[in-house]
């Protein structure tokens, strides 16, 4: 917010912006008021274009496969907490885990969810998302990582084996 609003910013910064806010709110479903709105209605009267936007947000076919399969793997515990691993070690775990626990929360049903993977280097990365009613912090927390209520995350050096047991141990526990 830039006070009287008359001050102007070039298109770039404006997309920049409503990407920040587009993510921020996960495309105006979450956290949603009127001043977010009424933010993306300054930036597009500053240029935003919320096509460009939209291409900011692409992946290529191979990162869209991948995480694809995740969800398509996702095995759903009781209480509707869903869970999947990516095995191998990819370079861009920390957003392939995050977005495929994202989009579990799609699923009719489930109320959170629980991705693990492997980076380049051998690091165990969880992503753990939630409606609100489950609180994945406090199952982060026990595994050595944190967060907040809703969306919360560890990365763990051990081998992805033993940390899916022991995150299994921890989601067993939850009421």
């Amino acid at each position: 917010y830039f006070g009287d609003g008359k001050k102007n910013i070039d298109r770039l910064e404006a997309e920049a912006l409503l990407a920040g806010i587009t993510v921020d709110t996960k495309r105006f479903s979450i956290k949603t008021g009127a001043r977010p709105f009424e933010a993306a209605s300054w930036l597009r009267r500053n240029g935003a274009d919320t096509a460009s936007v939209r291409q900011f947000f692409q992946t290529d076919m191979d990162f869209f496969k991948l995480k694809a399969s995740i969800i398509a793997d996702a095995e759903i515990l009781p209480r509707g907490i869903a869970f999947s691993v990516c095995y191998g070690q990819h370079p861009n775990i920390q957003i392939l885990t995050s977005q495929a626990a994202d989009e579990l929360l799609n699923i009719q049903d489930i109320r959170a969810s629980f991705v693990a993977g492997s980076s380049e280097t051998g690091q165990t990365v969880i992503s753990a998302r939630s409606l609100g009613e489950v609180n994945v912090q406090t199952v982060m927390e026990k595994m050595g990582g944190g967060g907040h209520l809703a969306t919360a995350g560890a990365q763990l050096d051990k081998p992805l084996e033993e940390a899916v047991d022991d995150l299994k141990e921890r989601i067993r526990d939850i009421q």
